[in-house]
Formats: C-alpha cells, sequence, structure tokens
C-alpha cells in the first residue's frame, strides 16, 4: 500500500481534522486512520484515538475491498486488522476470502 501521508504531502494538500475543520489536520503515520480504503487525519493524536476507539460510529460509508461495493459498517460487521490497517467488511463471505489473501485486496485497484 501506497504511504497516503506522503502522497498528500507530495501533493502539497492542506486537510482539515476529521473532527473539527476549524483546525488543520497534521498530515503524519501518526495522525492517520485507516480504515479500508479510507484515510481520515487529525489535528491531534487524542482526536485519533477517541476515533480509532468507535472508528463504525465515526467512519461513515467503506468499500468491502473484497467486493468493492460501499456499504455502512455495524457494530456487527465482519473485521480483520492487516498491515495496521482495520478492514471491515459487508459480510462474513468476504471476510474469509480476504483472510485467505489479504495481499490481494489491499489495493483498491487504482494508484494515488
Amino acid at each position: 500500500m501506497q504511504d497516503v501521508a506522503e502522497f498528500v504531502r507530495r501533493k502539497g494538500l492542506a486537510l482539515n481534522d476529521y473532527f473539527d475543520p476549524s483546525r488543520s489536520a497534521v498530515i503524519d503515520d501518526e495522525h492517520l486512520a485507516r480504515i479500508n480504503y479510507e484515510s481520515f487525519f487529525f489535528a491531534d493524536t487524542e482526536a485519533r484515538a477517541v476515533f480509532l476507539e468507535d472508528p463504525i460510529r465515526y467512519c461513515g460509508l467503506v468499500t468491502d475491498p473484497v467486493t468493492k461495493r460501499r456499504f455502512r459498517p455495524r457494530p456487527t460487521s465482519p473485521r480483520a486488522d492487516f498491515d495496521d490497517v482495520l478492514y471491515l467488511f459487508e459480510s462474513g463471505k468476504s471476510q474469509t476470502a480476504f483472510e485467505q489473501m489479504p495481499q490481494d485486496f489491499v489495493r483498491p485497484g487504482y494508484r494515488m
């Protein structure tokens, strides 16, 4: 997977904190949370920690890495961790396919 923070810095993008758009996000791995193919940047590590305690509450729609369909995860949604990224799935079937060969699904099929 490409380094998301490096990509954002290289492009010269300025992002706002996910929770408080009046604050600038810090563009580095310490202030980044990733769920499936989504990236969330925060102004401080405390906001990131709040997000990571209950990511389903905050993340909104995500893309199932196996089916590539957008869905809204629920607390009961199947999940897996791979390479420091939380992956959520719309079904147990997707989770099983992912866990058998996760490296086949960690990229969304395009390059940044």
